[in-house]
């Protein structure tokens, strides 16, 4: 396996796991929508890199399937996020 195709393969699992980083304070909106961006556009940058890659078309698809595994398990906790806060403003608007 290429270094390439190593860094194409995914986040580490420390990346994988977890309730976004809050540092103590609760997250904006904004931040959240802004990690979801940079989560989608590190995944664009490694399957770009993966389909460039000379590795057979069977292991690339293999690879490609667990980027896109771990493209959803590392959107998860920060769309639980933004849906908790969009919960919140509606709840405020209720009342």
């Amino acid at each position: 396996m290429t270094n390439s195709a190593v860094r194409c393969a995914g986040a580490t699992r420390e990346e994988l796991q977890g309730e976004p980083d809050t540092l103590g304070r609760p997250l904006t909106p904004q931040a959240v929508i802004d990690a979801l961006i940079d989560i989608d556009l590190a995944y664009e940058r490694k399957c770009q890199e993966l389909n460039n890659s000379r590795l057979g078309a069977t292991y690339q698809y293999h690879l490609l399937e667990k980027l896109r595994e771990q493209h959803r398990e590392r959107r998860e906790p920060y769309v639980r996020h933004l849906m908790a806060l969009q919960d919140g403003l509606k709840a405020e608007r209720e009342t």
